[in-house]
């Protein structure tokens, strides 16, 4: 299977992860992708990121630097694109994004989910996060660290 991974948004490919879109039953877990962009215009230091299965656009994220907890970046936005759902590039993506994460000197990864939202719980569970105990906004947090990146040999 051809690998997921993550490069950011330009301006070549901006209009491309606006057009991105959910099911319609899930548009209540996940901002629009343009107001995930317009979060990053207007927040620099917030990374947001194509996520890319061959020559395919399949979903989007947004990664911003958490600032009271040094080492800890919040994926604030996670979607794959309804037409690619269900092919398991949701786990081969959020796996490109944790792996983007380490790459930039991350040491934990912290998000959060509307309650209701089970298919998002159990990825997410699935790639190691556990929850906090915490709740933002009204959302469960849930974290986890990121192992150390390993050297190639």
């Amino acid at each position: 299977m051809v690998p997921v991974h993550c490069e950011p948004v330009t301006a070549d490919t901006y209009e491309a992860v606006i057009a991105l879109d959910v099911l319609p039953g899930q548009r209540d877990y996940v901002a629009p992708n343009v107001r995930s962009l317009a979060d990053a215009w207007a927040y620099p230091a917030a990374d947001p990121l194509a996520l890319r299965h061959g020559p395919e656009l399949i979903g989007f994220a947004l990664l911003y630097p958490v600032g009271d907890a040094p080492g800890t970046v919040s994926l604030t936005r996670y979607m794959i694109d309804h037409r690619f759902q269900g092919q398991r590039l949701g786990h081969a993506g959020l796996a490109a994004v944790l792996d983007h994460a380490r790459s930039a000197g991350h040491t934990r990864v912290r998000l959060s989910v509307v309650p209701g939202n089970h298919v998002a719980f159990r990825l997410y569970r699935a790639a190691g996060f556990e929850e906090t105990g915490d709740l933002e906004d009204g959302e469960i947090v849930l974290a986890r660290d990121l192992a150390p990146a390993t050297p190639s040999p």
